[in-house]
Order: C-alpha cells, then structure tokens, then sequence
C-alpha cells in the first residue's frame, strides 16, 4: 500500500491477483532473512532472547515480557502502518440463558473488571474510566497500549477474512482466505 501505490492497494485484506502476486513475492523475497515465522509467543520471546530474531511482527506481550528481561527490544507502528485485531466478547444468538450472558457483559466492561482484565491480558482498556482504573493497577498502562490515541489506531488495519468478494467493494475479484492460506504455506515452507 505505501512504497508501491500504482497497485491501487486501499486495504490489505482486498487483493485481486495483481495485489496478491505483489504481496507473495514480496514475502517469498523477505523469507530468506527470516529465521522463524513465530507460532507462540513463547517461541518469538526465546528467539528474540536469542538473538535468532531481529525483527517480526508481534504483540505488546511478548514485548513486554522481553522488555522486563532486559533483552533490547521496542515495540512500534511503522510509518506505513500494520494489521491488527480487537478482542471482543460475544453473545450467541442460541445461548440457554443470555441473562447471564448479559450480566457477564455489564461485569466485564465495568471499570474495575475491565481495567483488571486488560492488565493481566495485556490489551488496551475498553473505556476512559476502566483506562483509569487500569492506570492505578500498572502506571503507564494506557499509554502502552495507546488506549487513548485515536490517531495511532488509524494506521491499524483491524483483521478481516479475506474473501472472494472484496472488502472494498470492487466485487467478486479478490482472492479469498483459502488462497491466502496456501500462499502462506508456500512462502513458509
């Protein structure tokens, strides 16, 4: 999307071929200098202690974890921005007793439940008020995981499944979670 524009790429999980070839050859040609495709955070963590990995995508827990060890790292957003997810809590529409289901919700996005949450989970607060409650039980914590910084979260492209039909709205030419898939194993071996 940034250093190749004339491929008309507006969201990383709507590529038609030409996108999608771009990407897999991009990712073939970087493999030779990738040591490991992390599958744990466990594994990311020893391989970045190790000194087997310099550089790879990852969660604010394992940098974490390798900051309190001392191991030399720093979490960032490239200027041309990342992927990311938000996790959330459901309700199935067949649950056998969804009162409970909204309880649970009306605890978990309280101030106290979440701000405990979200620290020991490692994830950004869901309001101002659990931000400040978060805050209380690890300073620092909102401003590690940016819960407040809108403009940041705009340079995050949140997952979406990739599908035949495109996100963008351009139509049925996109390549789709199955194809995608089978890149992946290629580029990984």
């Amino acid at each position: 999307m940034a250093t190749k524009p004339d491929l008309g790429i507006t969201n990383p999980y709507a590529l038609d071929e030409t996108q999608f070839n771009a990407a897999v050859e991009l990712l073939k040609a970087q493999r030779q200098n990738i040591t490991t495709y992390w599958g744990t955070a466990q594994q990311q963590i020893d391989s970045f202690t190790s000194g087997d990995m310099v550089v790879g995508t990852t969660w604010q827990y394992q940098a974490g974890v390798l900051e309190a060890a001392k191991v030399p790292v720093k979490a960032i957003l490239p200027k041309e921005g990342s992927t990311g997810w938000s996790d959330t809590w459901m309700i199935s529409s067949k649950a056998a007793h969804p009162n409970c289901m909204y309880k649970w919700m009306d605890y978990i996005i309280s101030p106290d439940a979440n701000a405990m949450a979200t620290v020991w989970f490692g994830e950004a607060p869901v309001t101002q008020a659990a931000c400040d409650a978060a805050e209380k039980l690890s300073p620092g914590h909102c401003d590690t995981f940016h819960a407040t910084d809108e403009a940041y979260f705009k340079n995050v492209w949140y997952w979406n499944t990739p599908t035949a039909e495109c996100l963008d709205g351009r139509g049925p030419i996109c390549k789709d979670f199955s194809e995608w898939t089978k890149a992946w194993t290629e580029i990984k071996g």
